[in-house]
């Protein structure tokens, strides 16, 4: 299974939990937990491609507070499981997306398909991934798992927040 890997550039949103949006480039939380397309101990960060998307991969069906911050990505290896229409591009991510991967990784000890898929990509040099949302149908979210902020050395995707006021970093 080989996805073609193209660069991106485009603006995205993510919320930030309470606890990070003083560090609106950690990946932290999905390091400590894990996540649909990352395993725990892998960083990543979790967007969507429209505030909607964003707002309800960050919910997951439960109200809790959060910052929803507007970013602009440059990434030159972009793997797009999607179909442009915000459904799976193949069976292989149709199957990743349906598995429950919570209940495989924390019940099963198993790992989740998705995880698998991630983790060839990240071998190909992926930076991050396109998938369908899980939580906003026709939805388009994007997990990157190696980036860097704008204007900062560092190997991956260049990423900006747009913070004008720089009202959410405290690390410049």
């Amino acid at each position: 299974m080989s996805y073609l890997l193209r660069p991106l550039a485009c603006s995205l949103w993510r919320m930030l939990a309470i606890r990070y949006q003083r560090d609106p480039w950690s990946g932290e939380g999905a390091r400590l937990y894990g996540g649909r397309w990352n395993p725990p101990g892998q960083p990543a960060l979790y967007l969507g491609t429209d505030h909607a998307t964003a707002i309800a991969e960050y919910y997951q069906g439960l109200a809790k507070p959060g910052t929803l911050a507007p970013y602009r990505l440059a990434a030159s290896a972009i793997a797009d499981l999607t179909d442009g229409r915000g459904g799976a591009i193949d069976q292989a991510v149709a199957e990743a997306m349906a598995a429950p991967w919570k209940h495989i990784a924390e019940i099963e000890r198993g790992t989740p398909p998705s995880w698998t898929l991630a983790t060839a990509l990240m071998g190909e040099g992926a930076e991050g991934a396109l998938v369908p949302s899980a939580q906003n149908p026709g939805g388009t979210a994007l997990v990157l798992w190696r980036w860097c902020r704008k204007g900062r050395t560092g190997e991956g995707a260049e990423l900006e927040l747009l913070d004008p006021d720089g009202s959410l970093n405290l690390h410049h």
